[in-house]
């Protein structure tokens, strides 16, 4: 299971998707700065590696738009959400909404 996510984590998560969604590929280090409203780059590159850390995304150093979304991407994730939540673990149930949210599903 994920870990939870913090507010601003999936805001930042969202932009990356949507980013993606959008234009194929993802966003660099500097067009994910303008998303977020921030003039550094550092700022996005340490919400990328709590991201990272977390287990929704992975980033290939050295390599432009290096970034793969993790969440989403394994068929039995559906199966390993349901099994949390009805397990009564914890944050389940925003893992859950989050992984509605990527498939386009409205709550």
């Amino acid at each position: 299971m994920k870990n939870y996510l913090t507010e601003r984590q999936h805001e930042v998560f969202n932009l990356l998707v949507a980013f993606k969604e959008k234009h194929g590929f993802p966003p660099s280090t500097q067009e994910l700065a303008q998303l977020m409203g921030v003039s550094s780059p550092n700022a996005a590159a340490d919400v990328l590696r709590s991201l990272q850390r977390k287990g929704v995304i992975n980033i290939v150093r050295g390599v432009s738009r290096g970034i793969t979304i993790n969440v989403g991407t394994k068929p039995d994730e559906a199966v390993e959400l349901l099994r949390a939540v009805l397990a009564g673990e914890k944050h389940a149930r925003e893992q859950a909404q989050l992984f509605l949210k990527m498939k386009g599903v409205t709550l």
